[in-house]
């Protein structure tokens, strides 16, 4: 009998135990934050949500892209307050479970520090995959609602120019995890993307079209750090030689000089070549397969001695010029071609963040650390420093492993 009683007790609690949704909240109570703005206004921070407009879905083919979502405002002395702000004027509690992108406004990023974000690692709600992005010479609410894609939300068209990293490594997609492990870590500096409002050129011109300005958003380039603090920001080509070093490229292209006949050493005296074409200067690409990098350090003379190697497996995606690379020399010289551009790339790059910035984004440290970990004790509160002034080599090395459907560019099939 008392085994009776104690089964039955023991269902009766794991009846109890496991009863869900004891503290679940409802759609229709919640709004649903894609993207977070915050800015400094004065000495307050300012936060602005975009909020998914609630659309039944026998409209939703008629919604205009203006109705897809809305935006609120907090204002507070930190994050925490500013959300609990916007409740006082807005009828849904802010939910940031789904949110994806972080925007940082510049003012925001120049003069408060990572305490001022506490909360965003700290929420259990908050993704720590969402992107983190500076709002380069803007507030983060003056990006905000711009939308020139196809995407209906204009949170998930910031988005897709953020995974288009893929396609192009002239941006930078670093998340929130990853900017604390940097912060936290001696080893490298956090490295953020950039967004950009630029105007849109029109090109379709009616009768009667409003004047109104139009704005596009661009990702181009990345903001530097050194720990919580904004220093500077690159280019899109250096940021590409950063994702180079970094090995952060899944795909994208190289554009670069085609090499010449003096190049491959060929007389091309008695062959007629027009003022114009001489005059030209042809570029060439090669599309990305695969590109590998590994960072090295060797510490020569009490010296350390920055390296890192590059290996890229590539297609031929255009050839211009008179270079025939259905031969070994031509598919070689391309090759090299390639590899000589991309050390280059690099180089500059490293140059100036080294000189300009004095922030290791690329991770020398790290490799430093676990190369030499009896030295490190000695530089690891120094290392920016010493970063600065350690020399520097890169090794490339490309190889061509298709060239499209034709060997033969269509200049050389045209004079034969």
């Amino acid at each position: 009998m008392s085994k009776k009683v104690l089964l039955l007790f023991i269902l009766i609690l794991m009846t109890i135990i496991q009863t869900g949704c004891w503290n679940a909240r409802e759609l229709n109570t919640l709004g649903i934050a894609l993207v977070m703005g915050i800015d400094l206004e004065g000495d307050d921070i300012l936060l602005t949500a975009e909020i998914i407009e609630p659309t039944p879905a026998k409209v939703e083919t008629s919604k205009d892209k203006s109705e897809a979502v809305r935006y609120v405002q907090g204002r507070g002395s930190n994050m925490y307050e500013a959300f609990r702000d916007i409740t006082l004027k807005f009828d849904r509690r802010v939910f940031i479970a789904h949110n994806k992108i972080i925007i940082f406004g510049e003012d925001f990023a120049n003069n408060r520090s990572i305490n001022d974000i506490d909360l965003l690692a700290r929420d259990s709600e908050q993704r720590e995959t969402a992107y983190l992005l500076i709002s380069k010479g803007a507030k983060a609410y003056e990006v905000m609602g711009i939308n020139s894609g196809l995407e209906e939300i204009p949170g998930n068209y910031i988005l897709r120019l953020i995974e288009n990293h893929k396609y192009n490594p002239k941006n930078m997609n670093m998340t929130l995890s990853e900017f604390l492990i940097y912060f936290y870590g001696m080893e490298k500096q956090p490295i953020l993307g950039v967004i950009e409002r630029k105007d849109k050129k029109k090109i379709d011109k009616f009768k009667g079209e409003a004047k109104s300005k139009e704005y596009e958003l661009s990702v181009i380039g990345s903001a530097v750090f050194y720990k919580d603090s904004l220093v500077g920001y690159l280019n899109g080509n250096d940021t590409k030689g950063v994702n180079f070093i970094n090995g952060n490229v899944k795909h994208g292209i190289v554009t670069f000089p085609t090499p010449t006949f003096q190049t491959l050493g060929i007389d091309k005296k008695n062959q007629s070549v027009s003022k114009k074409e001489a005059s030209i200067k042809h570029i060439s690409t090669m599309t990305i397969v695969k590109l590998k990098s590994k960072k090295d350090i060797e510490i020569i003379d009490g010296k350390p001695i920055l390296k890192v190697k590059i290996n890229l497996i590539g297609s031929v995606g255009e050839v211009a010029g008179d270079i025939d690379i259905s031969t070994k020399e031509g598919i070689n010289a391309l090759e090299d071609a390639c590899s000589k551009q991309i050390k280059m790339g690099v180089e500059e790059a490293f140059k100036k963040v080294q000189k300009e910035f004095q922030s290791d984004v690329f991770g020398f440290g790290s490799v430093f650390h676990m190369k030499y970990p009896k030295e490190w004790k000695k530089v690891n509160r120094q290392w920016d420093k010493v970063f600065a002034e350690a020399d520097f080599q890169v090794e490339v090395k490309t190889k061509a492993i298709r060239t499209g459907l034709m060997n033969t560019p269509i200049n050389i099939i045209k004079g034969k």
